[in-house]
């Protein structure tokens, strides 16, 4: 289990390195919302959090081994930096599909994209088959450095907003909902977490609630596709700690996306509006209460966007 002095550790190590996100107010989506800007992180996502200090904790003969990942994108642009700066190798499995911006986002670090298989699944299959002729496997989600990092997110928003009663968080393997959730719920028992999948990439609502629904790896949230592995750490975690777990649709997604560029100003990936797009269409209710919504990502390809604009 992670635990809360984990995530203060991860704080001080990230702290040289990572400034706060900002706290912007929504009242569009709510009279006391605001967005947890992740979009604005370095790599343009959340992830730099959990690779980073993941990357910073292993010794000089994890390093020397050289770190192989697994992402369909942001992960993959976070392992990238957070390699660069421990003067260490990278190999990353991305699948096909995944958008041209992600995988420049590898280059520009220079780590090694690698694309493989037609969906996440099956690039992580071929990462963890590499890993076993040897390297250093850094999991987006399945890896307690990793939850400790994201959840250094859940005490910036206590900081920045002592009040918060609720934070919504987008959710795909449950790195990021799980350290959020240990910090809010350790730092105040009272908040209500709650987290949102899109209706294509249903794993953990499916875990949360006992449902089959499928995977449909066409999605505006392609960084939220894929399966929770099995035994994950992040499941015990989210049934210890989440309220609830919601879906938005595609189109959901879309609008938000729209939104966040026409009213907040801020380029926003499709997994990474979820947790806006569920206050947007009353999916979760906009009933008053001081409301964090973390905005996770900002990589999205410009023919995408183009298309939901």
């Amino acid at each position: 289990m992670v635990t809360l002095g984990d995530i203060i550790r991860a704080g001080h190590r990230l702290a040289p390195h990572l400034p706060p996100t900002p706290l912007e107010a929504a009242p569009e989506l709510g009279g006391s919302t605001w967005l947890k800007l992740e979009n604005a992180n370095k790599t343009h996502s959340f992830k730099i959090r959990g690779a980073l200090n993941a990357i910073l904790s292993l010794s000089l003969e994890e390093r020397s081994r050289g770190i192989i990942a697994a992402s369909s994108g942001n992960h993959a642009g976070a392992v990238a930096y957070a390699a660069q700066m421990a003067d260490a190798s990278a190999q990353i499995l991305m699948p096909k599909t995944t958008p041209k911006k992600k995988v420049a986002n590898v280059n520009r670090y220079g780590a090694e994209a690698l694309l493989f298989g037609e969906n996440y699944d099956e690039a992580e299959a071929e990462a963890l088959r590499r890993v076993g002729e040897g390297g250093t496997w850094i999991s987006p989600y399945n890896d307690a450095r990793v939850i400790a990092g994201a959840g250094t997110i859940g005490v910036e928003i206590l900081r920045q907003l002592p009040s918060v009663q609720r934070v919504l968080v987008p959710v795909s393997g449950g790195g990021l909902i799980a350290g959020v959730a240990i910090a809010a719920k350790e730092l105040n028992p009272d908040i209500e977490v709650v987290g949102v999948n899109a209706e294509s990439a249903p794993a953990m609502y499916n875990a949360f609630h006992d449902r089959s629904l499928p995977q449909v790896w066409d999605t505006l949230a392609d960084a939220l596709s894929g399966e929770i592995e099995d035994g994950s750490i992040t499941l015990p975690i989210c049934q210890r700690y989440l309220d609830d777990m919601i879906l938005v649709s595609e189109e959901q997604m879309a609008r938000a996306m729209r939104y966040m560029l026409e009213t907040q100003g801020w380029v926003v990936e499709g997994g990474g509006a979820v947790a806006a797009a569920a206050l947007l269409h009353d999916v979760a209710p906009r009933d008053g209460r001081e409301t964090a919504v973390v905005v996770s990502g900002g990589n999205v390809d410009l023919a995408v966007l183009q298309t939901v604009l």
